[in-house]
């Protein structure tokens, strides 16, 4: 037990180099914003070391990311809080609902971005706040507001880039060679899980799920490499372009398992084709964990060409084999139909692997002239953007009626705090367990403040003394902002700090001024915190419903779209969702956790086959009884309302049926190389449909059934 609760801290008592530097980098940058700022004679010092803590990230790519767009939601939002005040001098009943429409539609427009880019919308929902609320009360004033408020976040910005630029000078080439690494990391796991898949083993399929979930995230990373690389390469399009070729090679390699599951015994054709790759597969995870992947990539890209020239050379005998004057029996047929399917399948992922370290080598050395771009989008879900906007408008009325109605001298410092935290969390995926952090940190800064306020402080006169007085404190709070289990709490901690101790040139803080202040801060974070618990509280369950029900409609539209989506984007969006899962299974058992992402899975796959079979329809080699059952499947999916699957398994299966017995009768070699492919898509959606229909079934709930077996499939 002592020694688990000595691990717990050692964060504190021996942490890491890296992180060292970092809290001592920041608690300097910290505290010289806040000499500064009192050098410099400002009214409210304190902002200026806050914004510094604000703005310092894990990476340099995070923290350069942060404060680009801090600054520019600051200066916007400083703008629409001037424009506030100036529209509605001394009307607090007409400018606090005006202010909670403007809250709630950044909050709800910051629901559909990524990363930083949805910290601008609620840096302009809460600038706002802060400066038309300091200013209800004198509206005169309203500008000197504005532009103190701006320079106080531009004074802690530029204060912890000049350190950071101190401590890390070489950021190009190390953010080039940390995407060129994170792709590699993704690309080798990528193969491990194939070569474990095409070998039959069961853990390869939750290695595949949390690879896929990753990939996401990942993507989000490389954005802060470009942002230290400033731009100069494609090297970020590549490294995304990379990760969806890999999520796409993820899910050709899952049908291509199932495929080969579903086969009785491999055709003798294949079995050689399938060696070779398992052992070019190990060759590439072997590569991608070597000292220089790099220098590999040329050697791995032509076996995968030499072997996926011998796929298709198979796939060419195959066809030959069952064209021939004299035709093979039916199982004999039936084998040559699986081997050609089966080495199509696995040339066409080789092509997928291939182009992935295509782009990885591209994000090492940039191609002449290039030009490329590639981008992920998000997940968006608008009713949690509605939920969003409406939650933080009603947290922003809320604490002005809290003001108006008990006249509180410190009322606006509480609902200015209302606002803060409602904008700041608004966006969250989970935005009831991350403020329970933000106030778990304010009190704690609270706790700190008051020792520095009530015991250090009388003592000193000087600024010296004053730095030293919270430079420990600091010290502690940025070892705090590294570690995992810590990072919820210390991040508002170091944010709240200097604001609780309040220092200033000419005034120090008295009992009742510490109390009223910073109460009203902790109030209006708890505030928050019960509007987040309940006005349209997060509910995961909630979520997956919706996840669910907007898959199946995609399904619909892949089917009825009059052009054929594209299927790297298919991938692209349910990896998007896949990741959103990952990051709320602590919400479910695993068994639960496994059946949904089984089921997105099962989604993508659905998917990725209706655009095949779309695409075989626009080629128009299938013949005319071929083209028409196809176009039948099609149009069940697209009358599909997201009932129980079981009559469109069955029409799927008819369809089946019949594209089967149509093979055997085909002379002409292409149309029966394109029927042999639409069996392989129709015997996938079939199996799908079938394994799970209970997720696909959307007009209920999904839970597993009583025993707790299977993938949730009927």
């Amino acid at each position: 037990m002592t020694d688990g609760f000595l691990r717990r801290f050692r964060w504190l008592y021996a942490p890491r180099l890296a992180d060292f530097g970092f809290a001592l980098r920041t608690t300097i940058a910290a505290l010289l914003a806040l000499v500064l700022a009192l050098w410099m004679e400002m009214d409210d010092p304190q902002w200026a070391p806050m914004t510094t803590w604000i703005v310092a990230q894990n990476s340099r790519g995070q923290s350069m990311s942060k404060a680009r767009w801090r600054l520019l939601g600051t200066c916007l939002g400083a703008v629409a809080g001037v424009a506030l005040i100036a529209a509605m001098p001394q009307s607090a009943w007409l400018l606090f609902p005006v202010l909670a429409l403007w809250v709630g539609m950044c909050c709800g427009l910051a629901t559909f971005l990524r990363n930083f880019h949805s910290y601008a919308l609620v840096l302009m929902a809460f600038t706002s706040g802060l400066i038309a609320l300091n200013a209800a009360n004198a509206p005169h004033q309203v500008f000197d507001i504005a532009l103190s408020r701006s320079t106080y976040i531009f004074l802690g910005i530029l204060c912890e880039s000049a350190l950071a630029a101190v401590f890390a000078p070489s950021l190009i080439d190390v953010a080039r060679r940390e995407i060129g690494q994170k792709v590699g990391a993704a690309i080798g796991q990528a193969v491990q899980a194939l070569g474990s898949m095409m070998q039959g083993r069961e853990g390869a399929f939750l290695k595949s799920r949390t690879l896929l979930g990753s990939v996401f995230s990942v993507s989000d990373q490389i954005e802060f490499s470009e942002v230290e690389m400033q731009h100069r390469t494609r090297a970020g399009d590549h490294a995304r372009a990379a990760l969806a070729s890999i999520a796409v090679v993820m899910s050709r390699g899952l049908g291509l398992s199932a495929r080969m599951h579903a086969t009785a015994v491999l055709p003798p054709a294949f079995i050689t084709p399938l060696a070779r790759a398992q052992a070019l597969f190990a060759n590439i995870q072997a590569a991608m964990a070597g000292p220089d992947p790099l220098a590999t990539i040329d050697a791995l890209r032509a076996q995968l060409r030499n072997l996926g020239a011998e796929c298709r050379q198979q796939l060419v005998n195959d066809i030959i084999a069952v064209s021939g004057p004299t035709p093979p029996g039916r199982g004999a047929g039936q084998q040559h139909l699986d081997g050609y399917i089966l080495n199509a399948s696995l040339g066409v992922l080789l092509v997928r692997l291939d182009a992935a370290l295509g782009h990885l080598a591209a994000t090492q050395v940039a191609p002449a002239h290039d030009h490329f771009h590639f981008s992920i989008p998000p997940w968006r879900d608008r009713t949690a953007a509605w939920h969003n906007g409406i939650r933080s408008a009603g947290a922003v009325l809320m604490g002005g009626l809290v003001w108006e109605c008990t006249g509180w001298p410190d009322g606006a410092t509480f609902a200015m705090f209302v606002v803060v935290t409602c904008s700041r969390f608004a966006a969250n995926e989970n935005p009831v367990r991350d403020s329970i952090g933000f106030l778990r940190g304010a009190i704690w800064s609270v706790l700190v403040a008051a020792i520095i306020t009530f015991v250090v402080l009388p003592d000193q006169a000087v600024w010296e003394t004053l730095v030293l007085s919270l430079f420990v404190p600091m010290m502690v709070g940025g070892l705090a902002l590294r570690d995992a289990r810590t990072a919820g709490t210390a991040a508002p901690y170091n944010n709240f700090l200097p604001f609780m101790v309040y220092p200033g040139n000419q005034s120090r803080l008295d009992e009742l001024t510490f109390f009223n202040t910073n109460g009203a801060v902790v109030l209006g974070i708890g505030c928050s915190v019960l509007v987040f618990r309940l006005v349209l509280p997060f509910d995961p369950d909630a979520e997956r419903w919706r996840m669910r029900r907007q898959i199946v409609r995609d399904l619909r539209r892949i089917a009825l779209a009059p052009a054929i989506p594209d299927p790297g984007a298919w991938v692209n969006r349910l990896t998007t969702g896949f990741a959103r899962l990952v990051r709320h299974a602590s919400t479910m058992s695993d068994a639960q956790t496994n059946a949904y992402l089984d089921g997105v899975l099962s989604a993508m796959t659905v998917g990725l086959n209706l655009i095949r079979l779309r695409g075989l329809l626009v080629r128009g080699s299938l013949p005319p009884v071929g083209g028409a059952a196809v176009e039948r499947t099609l149009g069940a999916f697209g009358a599909w309302k997201g009932g129980p699957p079981e009559g469109l398994a069955r029409i799927v299966a008819v369809t089946l049926a019949q594209i089967r017995s149509a093979v055997d009768g085909e002379s002409n070699l292409s149309r029966r190389l394109d029927l042999g492919w639409s069996v392989a898509y129709l015997e996938i959606l079939v199996r799908e449909l079938h394994m799970n229909a209970r997720f696909f079934d959307i007009t209920r709930r999904f839970h597993l059934p009583p025993d707790g077996a299977g993938k949730g499939g009927a």
